[in-house]
């Protein structure tokens, strides 16, 4: 998981669609049969195509799963599972774009309205690095949350109900960490040669942000709090960032 740029308007005809298929899923007699057959009927339509465009430009380069960052998208992932509130099945605000791994693993599970402490987490609203960190294996863990004097609830329940700590996702994302730090001190190197100068440096980091390969990891050490630790510390006083 990684954070996200902000949502982009969409076309205002789109936005009118949107919210004529709200309404029609609010006025039924059975909500959620009328919001499995609106989204079905919309996905398949030309004039959901702007949305589907607008979740994979948030995603950039790869079209790295807005969940997991490790593989390519391909679903339209309802935030809030549309089985549970029909409601907001066709919610700007509710869509995502997600690969069809953390798609399955996700499914309808949803932690209740009434237990905000334990909702998962949505890389679109909020600042992901709030609530994990990626430790020097690579591994993504829950932060330490000192107001309930325990490791983050929401943290913990949306790498259980999305399998964010499945073997391949560890495995690449020490890979891209190895890769990093490597690419990192040779940076250094070239640099106190005199082979590379501010600007190259700078250049470097922006082409690291986008590759697309385990996107979290980049976003953490490039980004994030992980900036602080070392080679990137050095390195961005290099970049005179």
């Amino acid at each position: 998981m990684r954070s996200l740029p902000v949502r982009p308007n969409l076309p205002f005809q789109t936005v009118q669609r949107l919210n004529a298929a709200v309404i029609s899923i609010q006025g039924n007699a059975n909500p959620v049969a009328e919001a499995e057959r609106v989204f079905d009927n919309a996905r398949r339509s030309q004039w959901f195509v702007p949305v589907i465009e607008a979740l994979r430009g948030m995603t950039g380069p790869g079209e790295r799963c807005m969940f997991c960052s490790g593989s390519e998208s391909s679903n339209v992932e309802h935030f809030q599972p549309k089985a549970v509130f029909p409601a907001l099945a066709m919610a700007w605000d509710n869509f995502l774009w997600a690969c069809d791994i953390c798609n399955r693993s996700k499914g309808i599970r949803f932690p209740p309205v009434n237990h905000p402490g334990e909702r998962l987490i949505d890389p679109t609203s909020e600042y992901v690095w709030t609530f994990f960190f990626i430790d020097e294996y690579g591994n993504l863990t829950a932060r330490w949350n000192n107001d309930i004097g325990d490791v983050d609830r929401r943290a913990l329940n949306t790498i259980d109900l999305l399998s964010l700590d499945r073997e391949a996702l560890q495995q690449t994302r020490q890979y891209r960490l190895k890769d990093l730090k490597a690419k990192a001190l040779d940076c250094l190197q070239l640099t106190a040669s005199g082979m590379l100068n501010t600007d190259e440096v700078r250049a470097r980091i922006e082409e690291w942000k986008i590759q697309p390969f385990q996107l979290d990891v980049a976003d953490y050490f490039l980004n994030g709090p992980g900036k602080g630790e070392e080679p990137f510390a050095a390195l961005f006083t290099a970049a005179g960032l």
